[in-house]
């Protein structure tokens, strides 16, 4: 499995907040900064200061053109999610022993984009921004309830069409108040988040009688560099993904020990994609090309690495299964994960 290393990615799903909770030599958020998405109406407001910690005026603008530039490599993961545009805003302190305080606003296309970046990784403590309460209402079982995680100095959140980082290069119990209080300002006022992605009401709980879903695993994604991230499944993208894609990859292990059984569910633009889609997966992981697999009823099943496969395809949807124990199990977990697709 690959994991992203080279960055840490969380997201939280905030909204509206308390005011700041800022130390008492902090003279409020006086002339804050307003960020603004152009074309949605969606805004944000920046303290001038936080704690010892002043931001300049200004702020850096990142577009699909530099955001290489600006990151080395890792804008990929950013650019699979319909990135738009990220604001940068540098929080120094009056001594280099605080280090600074870093905020990236990424701004994007859709909701699910942003809160898609969060389920990339669940890690982290959950952080409620709102101070309403970590549980929320519209929340789904197939990943965890809450939308803001702070780990190691860094708060990853989404709100809206927004996925935010607040981070500390130096944590400390100062800085960790300071990093809280301005991610509650840049969310207050902000319109609540609503459901998570539609496809993700279709990862069933169990797989079989035996697997149970690791909600902390389920990954929102469009694009096999995700996918991969995650899981990896193959060098190219075998599964046709793209923007237009709504797909998720769950994790679920017995409770009596053993390897994890994988579901991949996708939700393809057109009949004719999900088809092509089935027939490169098929070709590539099984023997002889996938000629094999011609005329097989579905869902259906083959040996591969790990264990098992199954697949089930109808219509645009298409389920795959990965590391299931044994050829039956395989094809009935993918006949209930495609039932569970269909009905969304």
């Amino acid at each position: 499995m690959i994991r992203l290393a080279t960055i840490s990615l969380l997201a939280v799903c905030p909204h509206s907040a308390d005011g700041l909770s800022l130390s008492p030599q902090t003279p409020s958020a006086a002339a804050p900064l307003m960020a603004r998405q152009p074309g949605t109406g969606s805004s944000v407001t920046l303290p001038t200061q936080a704690g010892a910690w002043v931001r300049p005026d200004q702020g850096r603008r990142i577009t699909e053109e530099t955001i290489f530039d600006y990151m080395d490599g890792a804008g990929e993961l950013y650019l699979a999610y319909r990135f738009d545009h990220l604001d940068v805003y540098l929080y120094p302190a009056p001594t280099p022993s605080l280090g600074e305080i870093r905020v990236e606003l990424y701004w994007m296309r859709s909701t699910d984009d942003a809160f898609g970046l969060l389920s990339v990784d669940w890690g982290g403590d959950a952080i409620d921004l709102q101070e309403r309460g970590v549980i929320r209402q519209d929340a789904v079982p197939a990943v965890p309830p809450h939308h803001a995680l702070y780990g190691g100095g860094l708060l990853r959140f989404c709100s809206g069409h927004l996925y935010g980082r607040v981070m500390a290069s130096r944590e400390s119990p100062a800085s960790r108040e300071q990093v809280l209080a301005i991610a509650r300002s840049i969310v207050k006022g902000r319109p609540a988040n609503g459901r998570p992605p539609a496809v993700l009401s279709t990862l069933p709980g169990r797989l079989g009688e035996r697997f149970v879903l690791r909600p902390d695993r389920t990954c929102f994604f469009r694009s096999h560099y995700v996918l991969n991230s995650v899981h990896y499944v193959a060098p190219d993208d075998i599964l046709g993904l793209n923007p237009t894609v709504d797909a998720v990859v769950g994790e679920y292990r017995a409770p009596q020990g053993g390897g994890p059984v994988r579901l991949i569910a996708i939700a393809y633009h057109t009949p004719d994609a999900a088809a092509a889609g089935l027939a490169a997966f098929l070709k590539s992981y099984l023997p002889g090309g996938g000629t094999q697999a011609a005329g097989r009823p579905v869902p259906s099943a083959a040996r591969g690495e790990g264990g098992w496969f199954g697949w089930a395809a109808q219509d645009r949807h298409l389920a795959i299964v990965l590391g299931a124990p044994r050829e039956e199990e395989a094809k009935a977990m993918a006949g209930a994960a495609l039932a569970a697709l269909i009905r969304q």
